[in-house]
């Protein structure tokens, strides 16, 4: 298990902690994702855990053994993870197979080639293990760095934003091969993202981050379902958020509190004709499944999603059949 407890770190003399406080464990084999706006401290954590950064106060330990910092470590890093950043560090001067087998034994070398290719099968770059990484377009350079990490076999796997450079047919099926190398491997794996779709699909657990701090710790249905605050919910997409008195207009909750709002998502607006209320449809947008409806109800604007085209000024009857409570 990786645990981190009460972890503290600054950048210097900052004021503001990059992380502040944050506790949460990780299972082997789990796979957890770190979500939270630019500037929250989500490669800052991973490299902490990775240990490339002394963090001020708290513990990080691996099956019960404390892990240091560079302070205290001669070669930066832990053996039993691997780090892939987002700058990738690839050797331009040699071939793709040679950077993927760079850290690897060569006692036995066809045992070293195996492992070279098995991780450049999962990352759909075997075909190209012959040529130079500057010759490969970003998106390619990417695949290669966490190959490199693959053909090691680590015990903990760290990954910022490992998918942001691919194009999104390709991304679905090297994130689908590469969870599932893991799982089989029974490599925890921990990585940041923007895309919430990379979370959903593949992840045991999230953990979002604001300022440097943990706000919510738990199962992705779990955390959408019960998004700690309004902050946490705008992670997730399209929401509608009015003040709770607002929502009372519609007979939702019989609550009204200060500082709170009511969270409706966008599927749970249902538009059809036996609906409950009446709305003015603004304007319909293009999803590629369906389209998002934003209409007005007295002074509230709501989004919904619907299968077809609203045009503009059309009346709707619409019905909320489940939402809940958020702190704002």
């Amino acid at each position: 298990m990786l645990s981190i407890q009460n972890l503290d770190f600054s950048y210097n003399s900052a004021q503001q902690k990059a992380i502040d406080s944050i506790s949460f464990d990780v299972n082997k084999g789990e796979v957890i994702s770190i979500i939270g706006e630019s500037g929250s401290g989500k490669s800052t954590l991973l490299r902490l855990i990775y240990g490339l950064e002394d963090f001020t106060q708290g513990e990080i330990s691996w099956n019960d053994v404390k892990l240091k910092g560079p302070a205290f470590n001669i070669l930066p890093g832990h053996k039993m993870m691997k780090h892939v950043a987002q700058d990738y560090e690839l050797l331009d001067f040699v071939t793709v197979g040679e950077n993927v087998g760079k850290f690897l034994s060569n006692f036995d070398l066809d045992h070293k080639q195996k492992q070279i290719d098995e991780a450049l099968r999962v990352v759909e770059m075997l075909d190209l293990k012959d040529q130079f990484p500057n010759k490969l377009s970003g998106g390619q350079r990417q695949r290669v760095s966490i190959a490199r990490a693959l053909a090691q076999k680590p015990e903990v796997l760290l990954l910022d934003e490992p998918f942001s450079n691919l194009d999104q047919s390709l991304k679905l099926t090297i994130r689908e091969k590469l969870i599932d190398w893991c799982k089989a491997n029974q490599i925890t794996v921990i990585f940041t993202t923007h895309d919430l779709q990379d979370a959903f699909y593949t992840s045991d657990r999230i953990l979002v981050l604001q300022k440097g701090r943990k706000l919510q710790y738990d199962e992705v249905e779990k955390v959408r379902e019960k998004p700690y605050n309004s902050y946490v919910a705008k992670l997730f997409g399209y929401v509608n958020l009015l003040d709770v008195g607002k929502y009372n207009k519609l007979k939702l909750s019989d609550i009204d509190m200060f500082n709170y709002y009511q969270l409706v998502y966008p599927d749970e607006v249902w538009i059809h004709v036996d609906g409950d209320y009446y709305g003015e449809v603004i304007d319909s947008k293009f999803q590629g499944r369906d389209y998002l409806i934003r209409f007005k109800h007295d002074e509230s604007n709501f989004v919904a999603y619907f299968p077809f085209i609203l045009n503009k000024g059309a009346k709707i009857k619409f019905s909320i059949p489940n939402n809940r409570i958020v702190k704002a």
